[in-house]
């Protein structure tokens, strides 16, 4: 009876979540005009893929997916390239984590678009609003992903214990040499785990897209102009492009999410 229960509880759990998903990837394959029929279709009774076609003759579809990646791995580089030396920082000074803690936490306080309105007069003033190659968005995603690397980095750092960068200072190493070849190998996991995370942040965000890029567009405000507008099969094709990646990183993930490299991110 316990079995059967549990197998029931995970099939609905299954199902609220992979429902949503299903339906996204069925619209996409599926001909406008089956989209509206009544009663609606569970499985397409005719495959297509026009609609990604019609997407991309639609939007600058191919602009964006170059701008969704290229903004999302510079904020990945950037982001890692702070919350390292951060997180370390934190991990082994305790009144300094606790004043990195506040300055993360502050960052999110405030709603995105209460941020991204101040951000968009100072981007104006530098000539980064609506940049081409997304440089001020990219500085706001940075702000944005910054926080989830720095609370999944600092964690892996306190599990490396201090004995092994001690020992390596008394072998002659430096701070920096004890720091590059004993700490970070060891947080690797991690490090991979926060990438992914802060990949994901930046390729789906969309508040700062829609409000910092006025043309040149990424996918997310893409889908929502498809969508507002009245045409579901292409706006889901552009989902399931969007999907393909998110996919693939949570598959990547999975080894850590089963080994709880992220369980210890608020510590």
């Amino acid at each position: 009876m316990k079995r059967q229960l549990l197998v029931g509880v995970a099939f609905a759990i299954a199902t609220v979540n992979l429902l949503p998903l299903w339906l996204v990837v069925k619209q996409a394959v599926t001909p406008e005009g089956e989209s509206f029929a009544w009663p609606p279709t569970w499985v397409p009774h005719e495959f297509t893929l026009a609609n990604f076609g019609a997407a991309a003759d639609a939007v600058p579809l191919g602009q964006g997916l170059a701008l969704s990646l290229s903004v999302a791995l510079a904020t990945v580089v950037s982001a890692l390239a702070i919350a390292l030396p951060a997180a370390w920082l934190a991990a082994r000074r305790e009144k300094a984590g606790t004043r990195l803690d506040g300055v993360m936490v502050v960052a999110r306080l405030f709603p995105t678009i209460a941020i991204a309105v101040p951000l968009a007069v100072i981007f104006v003033r530098f000539g980064l609003y609506n940049d081409p190659n997304g440089v001020g968005l990219w500085f706001a995603h940075t702000l944005l992903g910054l926080p989830f690397a720095f609370l999944i980095l600092r964690a892996a750092f306190r599990g490396v214990p201090t004995e092994l960068e001690d020992a390596a200072l008394l072998d002659g190493a430096s701070a920096w040499s004890s720091f590059l070849r004993v700490s970070l190998p060891l947080v690797r996991p991690s490090l991979g785990a926060a990438a992914m995370l802060v990949f994901l942040v930046s390729w789906d965000e969309f508040a700062y897209a829609l409000l910092l890029q006025v043309t040149n567009r990424t996918l997310p405000p893409l889908l929502y102009y498809l969508s507002a507008f009245g045409y579901p099969g292409l706006s889901s094709a552009v989902a399931v492009l969007m999907l393909l990646p998110a996919v693939v990183i949570l598959l990547l993930l999975e080894p850590a999410l089963r080994s709880g490299v992220l369980a210890g991110s608020g510590r």
